[in-house]
């Protein structure tokens, strides 16, 4: 078997990898990439990521300015922008988490978040302001709290191409269509290097140090099934199918920890005529309208009985989007229709409605009956919501309105408007898989450890690899955040920082 030496390997080609394999290079190490996906398929789930968001710490305008310098100050001059603090960060985090987080962790990401943005653009990755986050106002664009501001160019596909091109400029050295398949340790435990096989064979890389980037289990339907549940072995894939959990498995046969949520998943609620994988485009290869269905805070969401299933009005889409599309894979057929009038025809065209195909009558009956649900069924539940909902303050989708129902279960918290103004539309969703949220355990400087809680010297774990961050739910944004701070964190450290 031939024999190669490199001082870092990374194993992966999305965010969290390509992160690492810069943050290596720039200490001067001799870097390797292994990506399993042929170049034409490169970037794991970080191509899929349409908005490509970054949830991160800021002071308001004064911070975020210096990220996007091509941005003319008259356009500042329209923006609105509450400051975002640490303290604001963590508390999403753990609220949204039921407080699971390991604070170590937690911490980690949020106070390393707004110098990993800033990182990253000094080192040629270039953001754009998230308009689609904000509401447009007379005139301005405001932005609620938490939400994220900042993505990059391109989204994510285009984030990919910006560190691809960065580090073929540097010199650093990437493998498509090959696999990583076995860690190398030596008779203290230390990881020296790996195994990994092309169509050629197999080749034995050695190290100083390797970070595993290359993702959770969301393309494994034996793994899904294991540790997801009932139904999910056939649920659709938002990104990649290279995401089979080999980083995972190869780290656990030479005694990793599992650890975090391994029942846990980010899943959102996605057009239900999306492809089994790749699901995050109608037409993936065009990367053509987008199949996530947000919108269903302003309307209510059915199951194919014609029965309201979740609170559409818990929070912020941001903060609900990861767990709701489980929710609707728990529904009979997997399957749910978001249920709008005319009052909020303008708000779903913004969340990128185009492309999808509604169902569209004027009056409950006749909707029910197009979509082959029971109409008693259907005009009973929007009937017993439209005599539910509180008239006691304004709608205002842009804060946490409190306008709700009353004497209904499940209720609706905020933005709890009579579905009553016809032409009325409803769009079939269902549960789409993002990435899973078991992995590795780590510590603060993205080491990994074994089930001892010992480091295993000369292995590091970046991204959608690692467990601890997200349980049950995270918020928007902050799944790339993570991937980028644990990717620069480990590629320097694999370098000897």
């Amino acid at each position: 078997m031939d024999v190669q030496d490199y001082d870092v390997i990374v194993a992966g080609f999305g965010n969290a990898a390509q992160t690492a394999a810069f943050a290596a290079y720039e200490t001067g190490a001799r870097v390797l990439v292994l990506e399993k996906a042929p170049q034409g398929k490169r970037g794991g789930n970080t191509w899929f990521s349409h908005g490509a968001q970054f949830r991160h710490v800021h002071n308001g305008i004064a911070d975020v300015k210096p990220l996007l310098p091509h941005v003319p100050e008259k356009e500042w001059e329209k923006i609105d922008l509450s400051p975002y603090t640490r303290d604001e960060f963590y508390s999403d985090v753990m609220r949204v988490t039921r407080g699971r987080s390991v604070p170590e962790l937690a911490e980690l990401l949020v106070n390393e978040s707004y110098p990993t943005v800033k990182w990253m653009r000094e080192s040629g990755i270039q953001w754009e302001i998230l308009y689609s986050a904000g509401v447009p106002e007379n005139g301005r664009f405001r932005w609620h709290h938490g939400s994220s501001f900042i993505h990059s160019k391109d989204g994510g596909a285009g984030l990919v191409e910006m560190w691809h091109r960065i580090l073929q400029n540097k010199g650093v050295e990437i493998r498509f269509g090959t696999a990583a398949t076995r860690l190398l340790t030596d008779d203290k435990g230390r990881v020296y290097g790996v195994v990994a096989q092309n169509s050629e064979g197999f080749t034995e890389i050695r190290c100083k140090g390797l970070v595993l980037g290359c993702g959770g289990f969301s393309a494994n339907p034996a793994m899904r099934a294991q540790f997801l549940g009932g139904g999910w072995d056939l649920g659709k894939v938002r990104g990649t199918r290279y995401n089979t959990g080999d980083g995972i498995q190869m780290a656990l046969d030479i005694g990793a920890q599992p650890f975090g949520h391994w029942a846990g998943s980010h899943a959102t609620p996605i057009d239900a005529d999306a492809g089994e994988y790749e699901a995050g485009f109608l037409d993936p290869a065009n990367r053509r309208h987008r199949t996530h269905r947000y919108g269903w805070t302003l309307g209510i969401m059915v199951n194919t009985d014609g029965r309201r299933f979740v609170d559409e009005g818990e929070d912020f889409h941001a903060y609900t989007y990861a767990k709701t599309g489980a929710e609707i894979v728990k529904q009979p057929g997997s399957i749910a229709y978001q249920i709008f009038d005319a009052k909020v025809k303008d708000s779903i065209t913004r969340l990128l409605y185009e492309g999808a195909t509604p169902v569209v009558a004027n009056s409950v009956r006749e909707l029910a009956e197009k979509l082959e649900i029971n109409p008693d069924v259907l005009v009973q539940t929007v009937e017993q919501f439209n005599g539910a909902v509180a008239q006691d303050r304004p709608f205002n989708e842009v804060i946490r309105d409190g306008k709700c129902t009353k004497g209904i279960y499940p209720p609706k918290s905020n933005w709890a408007q009579r579905i009553d103004t016809p032409p009325l539309v409803a769009y079939a969703a269902t549960g789409g898989l993002t990435f899973t949220y078991g992995g590795l355990k780590i510590n603060a400087r993205c080491q990994v450890l074994n089930r001892l809680d010992q480091i295993i010297p000369g292995l590091y774990a970046a991204g959608e690899v690692t467990g601890g961050f997200f349980y049950y739910n995270y918020p928007s944004g902050s799944g790339l955040m993570r991937g980028a701070v644990t990717g620069r964190i480990a590629g320097g450290n694999a370098a000897g920082r």
